[in-house]
């Protein structure tokens, strides 16, 4: 019994020092970020859909581009080393770099099974939703919401297909808009707690948990 309460304070701590280096490093403005610049390649991506522009050769690069961008952005507002700044942010990290590799490896097999149907769009919103899924046991059940966004999402790309990258980017979007509002919100409200304190003449205290109720609890 002593074990399992060790190791439950321990994960507690881990999630309060992840939740300290998120409003530190302005994670919450870096997914404002990558939600528009998801939003702005989705608009290429379909653009370049309906004019009949679907090579290989063509997305490849640009999905590339957009990771590249999406991680340079982050790498900007976070600091160098944010993926390692704190032992859960590596977990993160992971989590959805995994989700990446996923995401080429299925639209590689609807390339070698054909393309007379595109059902690797919808197959990304089933790898969205596990890897909010995935958030959501490790940092708070809040995360998902944007879970059962993705799973609408992967239902409403199967209606209407002629439409996948703007209705995939619109979800993302709307999602990490969502997300990164909520943390900056949170952060402004600990900072002006911590400003409160200090001009009371208390000492500040601990940062606010990532696991607490209501709006606190998302990160």
């Amino acid at each position: 019994m002593d074990d399992l309460r060790h190791h439950h304070d321990n994960w507690s701590a881990l999630r309060v020092d992840f939740a300290r280096v998120v409003d530190r490093d302005h994670w919450g403005l870096g997914l404002i970020m990558i939600g528009w610049i998801h939003l702005a390649f989705s608009l290429t991506y379909q653009t370049l859909y309906a004019h009949g522009l679907r090579r290989a050769s063509i997305f490849l690069p640009l999905w590339a581009l957009e990771v590249a961008v999406v991680t340079y952005s982050m790498r900007r507002v976070a600091g160098r080393g944010w993926h390692r700044s704190t032992p859960l942010a590596g977990v993160v990290v992971r989590v959805w770099a995994t989700f990446l590799i996923l995401s080429m490896s299925v639209a590689t097999l609807n390339g070698l099974t054909g393309w007379a149907l595109d059902w690797f769009k919808a197959v990304w919103c089933t790898l969205g939703s596990f890897g909010f899924a995935t958030m959501a046991w490790l940092l708070s059940l809040w995360f998902l919401l944007p879970a059962f966004q993705m799973y609408f999402t992967g239902l409403l790309i199967a209606s209407h297909p002629g439409l996948s990258y703007l209705i995939h980017g619109i979800s993302w979007w709307a999602a990490l808009q969502g997300i990164g509002w909520v943390l900056e919100r949170h952060r402004a409200r600990r900072m002006a707690g911590l400003a409160a304190s200090a001009e009371d003449g208390f000492a500040a205290g601990p940062p606010m948990s990532p696991v607490g109720d209501g709006e606190e609890a998302l990160l």
